[in-house]
């Protein structure tokens, strides 16, 4: 008896965001990844039993990734909520567009799934929650608030940001977030 082909998830979820790259998200469908994972649409399913299921695991993904990063920037020096600020503006300005265009579509994507939306309410919690709107921390709030604005109305299509115009508003955020902590540019 043959033995059953095992599928690898780190492949489909590869397969998953090319097909988002590839496409802007217009052709995000079961079939699509799965052509592109070289598997069958039944293979695919019994891996991810839902589109939302797979959305949601890419954008799991996704998350950790840019934790992950957001982390090495922070290094062993000091963690407190203005560094994680920092750390975050920075990470997104090292980001391409394409590493965006992917986030922005995983998570207005999501929007129609509520109960999936709890890993993205953690993120947002754990990045805002510390900057309460007071003194220093304000200004850093706002300044996250906006760069946080611009990622979801670029993402949802409803205004255009060029990669110049992005990087200059994530710098003027940065110099925010660098002025609140008494450091310079």
């Amino acid at each position: 008896m043959a033995r059953k082909k095992e599928i690898d998830k780190d492949s489909v979820l590869d397969a998953a965001e090319a097909v988002i790259v590839e496409s802007g998200g217009r052709n995000f469908t079961l079939d699509a990844v799965a052509e592109r994972a070289g598997i069958s649409k039944g293979g695919l399913v019994y891996t991810f039993a839902t589109k939302d299921g797979l959305m949601h695991a890419v954008l799991e993904r996704e998350l950790a990734r840019f934790q992950d990063a957001v982390r090495r920037r922070l290094g062993n020096g000091p963690t407190g909520p203005a560094e994680l600020a920092l750390a975050h503006i920075e990470e997104a300005l090292s980001e391409d567009d394409t590493s965006t265009q992917k986030a922005a579509f995983l998570v207005t994507a999501l929007v129609h799934a509520p109960d999936m939306l709890e890993s993205i309410r953690s993120f947002y919690h754990a990045l805002l929650d510390p900057l309460r709107p007071r003194g220093k921390n304000a200004e850093i709030r706002h300044a996250l608030l906006a760069v946080e604005g611009i990622f979801l109305l670029k993402g949802l299509g409803f205004v255009e940001v060029s990669p110049s115009d992005l990087r200059s508003d994530l710098l003027h955020a940065r110099k925010v977030i660098l002025a609140a902590l008494g450091r310079s540019a």
